[in-house]
């Protein structure tokens, strides 16, 4: 024997060799694997090749298996088992789960989309985490290279091997104290231009949808761009400053804060659609799915209603 190793051998071809090792006979091991003795003579061959051994032999009381084929044995259905184990998918215990899922998205998208089901997420996987990395345009590349799992973005989810789930199509709402003079109308861009803004910021190198809609309202003051949808009610509060809102953002905040209440959007700010975003590799990944339905739960409902 050269002692070479052996080279292209499929899980299947290993298979045929360790029931051939068990049955000691080509004819008993075809019809346990339903094939024609043959094709498993073939086989038989094709393993011989590989291995550089006869692995079976003629003897008095049928076929032998040689020193080769005998200390195999043991080791390859080990292997096998294993293989199998590995090939089996298990399904996902998601209450036994232990996983870190990281998700880019503005805190708009985890008001509006986490919180709302932040509970389930903690009831169904007590041992799922969230790490939240903050959205910008290079998210959807990180989605590519796999250093993130999921995207919430308002911006149209690009990419070929991009796969996505449409949430929500959104509005706007001004926001102001509950005093303010803006709200004493319906207010035009022309009076909206009157009063400094407080400007959230959507994400790293995204543009500003108030300034990008209406023309006009490009020529607004902007007293300060909030790094965070958070902090805007806050600088309200204290200040003669507007601010123009996603719209479940806005009723949260005046839900949240009795002294601001939302006003009417100029006319001219395009609604926008909200999606999750995932790559096409963790289509098939089971607790990416169960992610994706937990974080997707109810708006397909909201959508229809729409």
């Amino acid at each position: 024997m050269s002692g070479r190793l052996p080279h292209r051998v499929d899980f299947t071809l290993l298979q045929h060799l360790q029931v051939l090792i068990e049955q000691r006979s080509v004819s008993r091991a075809a019809e346990r694997l339903g094939i024609g003795q043959p094709a498993m003579s073939r086989i038989l061959a094709r393993l011989r090749d590989q291995f550089d051994d006869p692995l079976l032999v003629r003897g008095p009381r049928g076929m032998t298996p040689t020193p080769r084929a005998e200390a195999l044995s043991g080791p390859l259905r080990a292997w096998l088992e294993a293989g199998e184990s590995l090939l089996r998918d298990p399904g996902l215990d998601v209450g036994r789960m232990k996983r870190v899922f990281r998700l880019a998205s503005t805190d708009f998208g985890l008001l509006s989309v986490v919180a709302p089901r932040i509970d389930r997420i903690a009831q169904e996987a007590p041992g799922a985490e969230l790490a939240v990395d903050p959205l910008s345009d290079a998210s959807l590349r990180r989605l590519e290279d796999g250093r993130l799992d999921l995207v919430l973005t308002g911006g149209k989810p690009d990419g070929a091997r991009l796969k996505s789930r449409w949430l929500f199509r959104e509005t706007y709402l001004g926001l102001a104290r509950a005093d303010h003079p803006v709200r004493r109308t319906t207010p035009t861009q022309a009076e909206l231009l009157r009063w400094p803004h407080v400007v959230p910021s959507t994400g790293d190198g995204f543009g500003d949808a108030a300034a990008d809609d209406p023309p006009d309202m490009a020529a607004r003051r902007i007293l300060m761009r909030a790094q965070s949808f958070a902090l805007v009610p806050y600088l309200l509060q204290t200040s003669e400053a507007v601010a123009l809102l996603p719209r479940r953002a806005a009723e949260r905040f005046a839900a949240a804060h009795q002294d601001l209440q939302p006003f009417p959007a100029p006319e001219g700010m395009r609604p926008f659609d909200y999606h999750l975003v995932w790559h096409e590799r963790s289509d098939g990944d089971a607790g990416t799915r169960w992610l994706v339905d937990a974080l997707s739960a109810g708006f397909e409902a909201e959508g229809a209603r729409a």
